[in-house]
């Protein structure tokens, strides 16, 4: 059986092939490639419930995670992200990979916090930038990938790219050099960092993808020097697109104002109704004293008060049908080029991002719904593609079964179907 190394651009969208095909490194992966373009995500749109559709091949309202941060509303500090493998109610590919026998890597990839896998280095950050990173690392990697964590760890400035990426790319080098793991996952963040910054078709990007080009190049290097990356089957593939963004709605503040929540220095101390932002689209809560048909009346008359906040109100039966669920009560997708964001203190109900300096609050961001805007491919290339096929289309819940199918593995229990037509197997 060849090995398998599953590479994730986090905003890598299908417009950017042509770019790829440029480039030293990836190119020699496109030479040999086949791919499906505009692949329909999950909602929302966000890295963490992605990567875990791309991981598990099930939909959030099966794997469980629908945000990257968890419901945390009286937090004083940053919620907690889902950085742990025990949120996700589904097996996984590194589980079902284990099962068949074969040896496992994830490096960065969300949501795989101890994972199972023989060698993991987790994504997570500590709760402040100049924190220690090792114990919160130590909470979710694998214990043989420790000595491969401390020598490489002094590379990370805390959550920020592109060190982190730098970082992970070195620890996937020495664990292919070390350990030679049948199945590997590497997730890259650059790319979407600088989306958010730049813009999603800027041409100042081009800086971004050669960086995420050179970190591959030297995995690439290590695959030559332990079997071949002839011999590998490698698939690229992205997360989400983005689209770009004007402006803040600040949906809390409005709720704050109505009487729905209080908040002490912008910090929340009560709350009827809270927005838990997805940038794009917005998860609506409510205590259970109140009533449901109050929080949506609440949202139509924000939606009819403020135009342009908010263009479509979901309730819990209409998100379930777009394969979403969880403890909320209603969804709510924000109106064109606007996002929400979760402060409950500002003086003025629309931000222009140009005066936002926070992550991800930028010039474009997602979170949206998966028809909207640029999609991603899944791009394969290897001894077990078949070369130069391309076709449009496909889910996200596609992917998973297309990787166990390079891994000689068949399973009944993703909502996905693999793509045959770019496999031998």
């Amino acid at each position: 059986m060849n090995r398998t190394l599953v590479i994730s651009i986090d905003a890598l969208i299908s417009a950017d092939i042509e770019r790829l095909k440029k480039l030293p490194n990836l190119g020699r992966i496109m030479k040999q490639a086949s791919w499906a373009e505009d692949i329909l995500c999950c909602y929302p749109t966000l890295t963490y419930p992605c990567h875990v559709t791309i991981s598990t091949g099930c939909w959030p309202d099966r794997h469980g995670i629908c945000n990257n941060e968890k419901f945390q509303p009286l937090s004083k500090n940053r919620p907690e992200w889902y950085w742990f493998r025990k949120d996700i109610k589904t097996p996984t590919l590194i589980d079902y990979a284990k099962a068949a026998g074969l040896t496992t890597a994830a490096i960065t990839w969300p949501v795989m916090g101890d994972c199972g896998a023989d060698y993991n280095i987790a994504e997570i950050w500590a709760p402040h930038e100049e924190d220690d990173p090792t114990p919160y690392f130590d909470l979710a990697d694998s214990p043989k990938a420790k000595e491969i964590f401390e020598r490489n760890k002094h590379m990370l400035r805390w959550m920020k790219t592109p060190q982190m990426d730098e970082f992970a790319a070195q620890c996937a080098v020495d664990i292919i050099k070390e350990y030679r793991p049948d199945l590997m996952f590497l997730h890259l963040s650059y790319v979407d960092h600088q989306r958010h910054k730049l813009g999603v078709r800027s041409e100042q990007l081009d800086h971004a993808f050669a960086f995420v080009d050179e970190q591959l190049g030297r995995v690439f290097d290590a695959l030559d020097e332990t079997g071949g990356l002839e011999n590998t089957n490698i698939a690229v593939l992205g997360d989400h697109g983005q689209l770009y963004c004007d402006q803040m709605f600040h949906l809390n503040t409005v709720l704050r104002d109505m009487g729905f929540l209080t908040e002490e220095n912008g910090t929340v101390t009560s709350w009827k109704i809270y927005a838990a932002q997805c940038a794009f689209s917005a998860q609506i809560y409510r205590q259970p004293d109140v009533d449901p048909k109050l929080v949506y009346e609440t949202l139509c008359k924000i939606r009819d008060q403020y135009p342009g906040s908010i263009s479509q109100i979901f309730t819990k039966e209409q998100a379930a049908d777009l394969h979403l669920t969880g403890e909320f009560d209603f969804v709510v997708e924000a109106g064109d080029r606007t996002a929400f964001d979760k402060t409950a203190n500002a003086t003025e109900y629309f931000t222009s991002v140009a005066e936002i300096r926070e992550y991800k609050l930028s010039v474009s961001t997602h979170g949206h719904l998966p028809e909207k805007g640029d999609k991603p491919p899944f791009i394969l290339s290897g001894p077990d593609v078949i070369p130069g096929k391309v076709q449009k289309g496909g889910y996200l819940v596609d992917e998973a079964p297309t990787i166990l199918r390079l891994l000689g593995i068949t399973e009944n229990h993703m909502d996905g179907t693999p793509f045959t037509w770019m496999t031998r197997l």
